[in-house]
């Protein structure tokens, strides 16, 4: 779980300090990723299952999806 817990640190981390707002939303997927797996480990797996779906599939679809429309990756955007 330690583990888990620096992984998800970590790419929280990579998140705020990413260039590019794909890089931050992989990063955020990650994140989310690790947090339902440490919600399942400690027994809680209704709340996993929740996280998973809503914040490691709704928000990072709504983000990617919302990235493609807008073109944040050109300089304008900045």
């Amino acid at each position: 779980m330690v583990i888990l817990a620096s992984v998800a640190i970590i790419s929280a981390i990579a998140a705020v300090e990413a260039s590019k707002l794909v890089q931050a939303v992989g990063s955020l997927a990650v994140m989310f990723i690790c947090i339902g797996i440490i919600y399942w480990l400690v027994l809680a797996p209704y709340v996993a299952l929740f996280h998973m779906l809503v914040y490691a599939g709704a928000v990072i679809i709504l983000l990617v999806v919302t990235a493609m429309f807008v073109g944040g990756e050109s300089p304008e955007a900045v």
